[in-house]
Formats: structure tokens, C-alpha cells, sequence
């Protein structure tokens, strides 16, 4: 007897129906797993979550707990820190308490009034560092009862946070209440900021 053999068969077609097929076979997998998992959410009443809580939300949060901690640093180390801070304010003109450096401001609040004191030319200044220990912070927070800085203390008393700078600095009186115009530049740059030579 003779064997015939068996024709090769072809190669599989790849058609667009059956590809259509397998990705509506997925979408009905993932739609029941979604379904599973929003079960108990639609038991007590509530729609599916569609995204998380704010992140501005969270990141306020997790500042207000930073200025709790700090106040208890604050409150542990009082004596210390509070004669050391208060002799600054009095012995210094002006004296801005901040997140960062003027060089380095941690915050765009901070370089906000950098920017804002720059501009105006209130000098002398000094700086200092409230995030570079939490007692600092919640120094100043204590002294003046607003948990958002920066703090800037002229002649040894509170004179404004950030929101109060910007609204001297928008009506002109910050800059006739602390500015100077005898660091400002002359000659063909007159009146200008002054610029650094190196």
C-alpha cells in the first residue's frame, strides 16, 4: 500500500477579528476585576474611587504636623532658644526668619520675600534658618502666632509674614517703611539694583 502524504499546512492567519476578540476578552476580565474591587464601596452606597486624595491636601497636613512637632521642640528648649533668638531680633535692624538661606530659600514662599527685600534694598539684614533645627521653627511660629513663614521682624518686633510683605510690597510701603535707595546704583545704571563684580 502507498502512503500519500500529507500536505503541509499553511501558517495561521493573524486577522484583526480574532486580535479585536482577545483585547475584548481582556477589557472584560479587567472590568470584572474592577468590579470586585469597588464591591464594597458600592455596599456602603459610594461610587468607584477614580483617583487619589489631593496631593495639597497631604502635603499641608504633613506641614501642619512639622509645625506641631516644632512647637514641642520649641517648648522642650524655650529657655535657650528664646534667649538666644530674642537677643538677635534686638540687636539686629531686621532680622527675617526662613526656610533656606537668602542665597538658598527652601521655599517659594521664603524666595518670594528675598525677592521682594532684595528688590527694595532692606539692608542691613540678617537670615535665619528655620528648618535647620525644629526649635527655630516653632520659635517662630510661637512669637507670632502664624504657622506659615517666612517672618520678618524690624527694630525687635514682628512685622510681617509673606502674605504681609506682598501686600506692603504691591502698595509701596515696604519700601519706604525699610527700603534704601543709597545701595542703589549710579551713573549710567542709576537708580538701579546694584550689580556684583568678581
Amino acid at each position: 500500500p502507498s502512503s500519500t502524504p500529507t500536505p503541509p499546512r499553511p501558517p495561521p492567519k493573524s486577522s484583526s477579528s480574532a486580535m479585536l476578540r482577545a483585547a475584548a476578552a481582556v477589557g472584560r476580565t479587567a472590568s470584572r476585576a474592577a468590579a470586585v474591587a469597588n464591591a464594597p464601596r458600592a455596599a456602603a452606597g459610594l461610587g468607584p474611587r477614580c483617583f487619589a486624595a489631593s496631593p495639597l491636601e497631604a502635603t499641608s497636613k504633613a506641614y501642619d504636623e512639622l509645625v506641631a512637632k516644632a512647637v514641642k521642640e520649641y517648648q522642650a528648649n524655650q529657655k535657650t532658644v528664646a534667649g538666644d533668638l530674642d537677643a538677635e531680633i534686638a540687636s539686629n535692624r531686621m532680622v527675617l526668619l526662613m526656610e533656606g538661606s537668602p542665597d538658598a530659600p527652601k521655599s517659594e514662599a521664603s524666595l518670594n520675600a528675598v525677592k521682594m527685600l532684595t528688590q527694595v534694598q532692606a539692608v542691613p539684614l540678617m537670615a535665619v534658618d528655620t528648618l535647620s533645627h525644629p526649635a527655630l521653627l516653632g520659635y517662630a511660629v510661637t512669637k507670632t502666632q502664624r504657622n506659615r513663614g517666612p517672618y520678618l521682624f524690624v527694630d525687635g518686633s514682628f512685622y510681617a509674614d509673606h502674605d504681609g510683605l506682598l501686600a506692603k510690597f504691591k502698595t509701596g510701603e515696604l519700601a519706604k517703611a525699610i527700603g534704601t535707595e543709597a545701595t542703589r546704583s549710579t551713573g549710567v545704571f542709576g537708580g538701579e539694583l546694584p550689580v556684583a563684580t568678581y
